[in-house]
């Protein structure tokens, strides 16, 4: 049978999401806890994150025998051997045709900005910087909404067949001493939620800023091509 995990994790122990050669992705160390209660199929994930990027809700399937008949046990076994780095939340039944990544209807991304003083204890999972304008932060990121051309807003490389994405969602909003920035999409670039942001912040900082980021938008004048840093992003929930 075909199982759906939905499972949260801390990228700043990881080299990336995917499996990798010296065996220090997310899908290794999942691989592993897996393979503890038995289960040793190949692991397909709904997104790729980059090395110190977070997932609150990430989506995989795994083929299993039918024998594990109690889903809910099988969750606590596999958390055994997964924590505390990797923390299943949820496992169901899926259809067998079901596919994490090419079924996602959407995606969103949530970004943490603190404005507290710096901590190297929480430095793994924000990025600090001073306050921001809210309201400007609001009018520069709906200039994302719609079906653009983002070849500016991915890494030099990246293996994409189209750099056409369509954002659903683009706004920030105060949080304590916060600012959350989020992102809902149908697919996003590699790199792409991090150069936005990084876009986003530099814009803030000049006189000309929105007509900047139109310009970067229209694929014609790149504000930056440096993201901003992966500690802050987490890959929020996957719609489908």
């Amino acid at each position: 049978m075909k199982l759906k995990l939905i499972f949260s994790y801390d990228g700043s122990k990881f080299q990336g999401s995917q499996t990798q050669p010296h065996q220090n992705g997310v899908e290794d160390a999942l691989a592993l806890a897996l393979s503890h209660v038995g289960i040793f199929t190949k692991i397909i994930s709904s997104s790729r994150t980059d090395k110190d990027v977070h997932a609150n809700n990430q989506v995989a399937c795994v083929e299993a025998g039918e024998h594990f008949k109690d889903l809910n046990h099988l969750t606590s076994l596999i958390n055994r051997h997964a924590h505390p780095y990797i923390h299943i939340k949820n496992i169901t039944r899926a259809n067998d045709s079901f596919h994490p990544r090419y079924d996602a209807k959407a995606r969103s991304y949530r970004y943490i900005i603190s404005h507290d003083k710096f901590s190297v204890f929480l430095s793994d999972y924000q990025v600090f910087t001073p306050k921001i304008d809210i309201k400007k932060a609001n009018l520069l990121l709906k200039n994302f909404i719609g079906e653009h051309d983002f070849s500016l807003f991915m890494k030099t490389g990246s293996d994409t067949k189209s750099p056409i994405r369509s954002v659903y969602k683009a706004f920030c909003y105060e949080y304590k001493n916060k600012t959350i920035i989020v992102f809902k999409a149908n697919g996003f670039l590699r790199a792409q939620v991090r150069l936005m942001v990084a876009c986003v912040l530099k814009a803030l900082k000049t006189t000309n800023g929105e007509e900047l980021l139109k310009a970067q938008i229209n694929t014609t004048a790149p504000l930056t091509r440096i993201p901003a840093p992966p500690q802050g992003l987490y890959l929020n929930r996957v719609f489908y």
